[in-house]
């Protein structure tokens, strides 16, 4: 690094620490902010409504709307979760009906298996567990079934026929009508195949269908045979031949979100498995790629330096790093992402660490939210106001630079704030979310009360779940999973399950007295129910004991410490 950028870096990492000490936001203060951020919502949401709706996203810059990613209305999906974080219930209920009434994934359209998944599939899953706080009428058994969670396996199960290759890796897309096109390349990224265990896992464990787990899992799996003899993963790789095409690694743009999802599906599964491979990888990171606090990208199977740039989407990387109790690091890291915000009000594509500038080509800012959920999982861990002071500087920077009268612009080169005609969906889904989120500790998603309604609710069978008591976990477009309620749903089906073992045990009292080879071919007796009795030539154990009655869950989510306790 040449010293000219070393000294404008510490120049400002003394300045950010200056203004750290010097400001502490009141209640009143972050009441304030939240107000702001409400509005700025309602005005990139009403400026879609009003010009874009029914395509997927705005373009502010001519007041129309265009298709981006498949012709879902994709702004509105991604949005509906976000209209509960503001506690609007009202327009939560109306939208989630037009959705219902009006999109439709039966159609000749090419999709990113990617994108559909975390902003259809996942803004689906999050709105649907959402529901009870909005005060949608709910199904009997909600939240193991309703009409949003059959909208995201109908969303799901049109991605399926992409993971039908050898490997179990997934194209990078598919025709939602009539599957993957003969043509496809079976290049893909390494996030294009890791980034689908938290929205399949939970669709599995709400409706039964262990498919979209199993799926997932195998995709993973196979993903973690192909690292390198030191431990990492390039950035694109053939899904057919599990050859690398693309041997840079690193944590940011074509490989961020399989990281995130090993951490976070660890965590929302309590996977042990999960957690030993982001392990494994983070000690190849740490030794090969970091430097100085930042993460550079190197040849996947040398370590030598290929690239010594900062993308823009490694800023999730502070926030993954306190999830698992590595806050010093985690500090530092975002202190050097937060100096390059300072220095152009937003963060660059791409950032150059040896010259301290932006990389040509790659001077945009597409209204990114990384470095603002960084700032919620480190305000929340620390405690720091250093954090909040950056969820203001966002705030005013956006406003200042990308609004329009139709709604915030993505920024085409900020050296000079040229705009570019687009809003991309994750501003409302993410951006916007986690701005207002960083400004309200007390709410209902960090475990508070304040918006939506309570810290916790009832839900399964009878009522016999307790919802959201036990943290929440974002997908990578910020959209909230309940991990209580996937413990709900899992063992209402096994406690049914068990039951009918039980009857069926019950029913036929003399089946133990008769020679083992007749209880297998035996015909079951007639008069009793098909839905608790055996199939002929059906094998079945000694069924187990009925267990107690579902018990509410008790999430192990750390802020500070481990993901798991020392006797999981």
């Amino acid at each position: 690094m040449r010293a000219p950028a070393c000294v404008s870096l510490l120049f400002l990492s003394l300045l950010l620490n200056d203004d750290a000490a010097a400001r502490h936001f009141s209640e009143e203060q972050m009441f304030a902010v939240r107000q702001r951020i409400k509005s700025m919502f309602y005005h990139a949401y009403d400026s879609y409504l009003d010009h874009a709706f029914p395509y997927d996203e705005l373009r502010p810059l001519t007041c129309d709307g265009q298709d981006t990613w498949g012709s879902f209305s994709l702004t509105l999906i991604d949005a509906l979760d976000t209209l509960l974080v503001l506690g609007n219930g009202t327009e939560f209920r109306r939208v989630a009906s037009l959705l219902q009434d009006n999109v439709d994934f039966d159609i000749d359209v090419n999709a990113s298996v990617f994108e559909t998944n975390i902003r259809v599939v996942g803004g689906l899953l999050s709105a649907h567990l959402l529901s009870g706080r909005a005060g949608m009428e709910l199904e009997p058994g909600w939240p193991c079934s309703g009409p949003l969670l059959r909208m995201a396996e109908d969303a799901a199960r049109k991605l399926l026929p992409a993971f039908q290759t050898p490997s179990g890796m997934p194209y990078g897309t598919v025709n939602l009508l009539r599957g993957v096109s003969p043509s496809e390349t079976p290049v893909t990224c390494t996030a294009g195949v890791g980034t689908f265990i938290l929205e399949f896992a939970a669709l599995s464990r709400l409706t039964g269908d262990t498919t979209f787990e199993d799926t997932a899992r195998r995709a993973l799996k196979s993903l973690w045979t192909t690292r390198s003899d030191i431990g990492l993963v390039g950035n694109h790789i053939d899904v057919v031949s599990k050859k690398w095409v693309a041997q840079d690694a690193g944590i940011g743009a074509g490989v961020d979100s399989y990281f995130e999802y090993l951490v976070k599906g660890a965590i929302m599964l309590q996977d042990e498995e999960l957690l030993h491979m982001f392990l494994e990888y983070d000690r190849a990171i740490q030794n090969y790629t970091r430097f100085d606090d930042w993460y550079l990208w190197v040849q996947m199977h040398k370590g030598t330096v290929t690239m010594p740039v900062f993308q823009s989407l490694e800023a999730f990387w502070p926030g993954l790093q306190s999830l698992l109790g590595n806050l010093d690091g985690a500090v530092r890291t975002f202190q050097n992402y937060y100096s390059v915000w300072r220095q152009y009000g937003g963060l660059p594509e791409f950032y150059s660490i040896p010259q301290g500038h932006t990389v040509d080509k790659r001077e945009g800012y597409p209204l990114r939210p990384e470095l603002i959920e960084s700032a919620m999982y480190l305000f929340r861990a620390t405690g720091d106001h250093t954090y909040l002071q950056l969820g203001l500087d966002a705030l005013e920077s956006i406003e200042k630079i990308a609004k329009t009268s139709c709604g915030y612009a993505s920024v085409k080169d900020l050296r000079d704030h040229q705009l570019d005609n687009r809003m991309e969906s994750f501003f409302l889904a993410e951006t916007i979310k986690y701005l207002y989120l960083l400004f309200d500790p007390a709410h209902f998603l960090h475990g508070g009360g304040t918006e939506g309604g309570g810290s916790w609710e009832e839900g399964g069978e009878g009522g016999q779940c307790v919802l959201g008591a036990g943290g929440f976990v974002f997908n990578t477009e910020a959209h909230p999973l309940d991990p209580a309620a996937l413990y709900c749903c899992s063992r209402h089906r096994h406690d049914r399950q068990q039951l009918r073992e039980l009857l069926l045990h019950l029913s036929q009292p003399d089946r133990q007295s008769q020679p083992p080879a007749h209880r297998d071919t035996e015909a079951p007796p007639t008069g009793h129910s098909d839905s608790i009795v055996l199939k002929a030539g059906e094998k079945k154990s000694t069924p187990p004991p009925l267990s107690c009655p579902v018990q509410p869950f008790s999430a192990r989510l750390a802020v500070l410490g481990q993901v798991f306790s020392d006797n999981t």
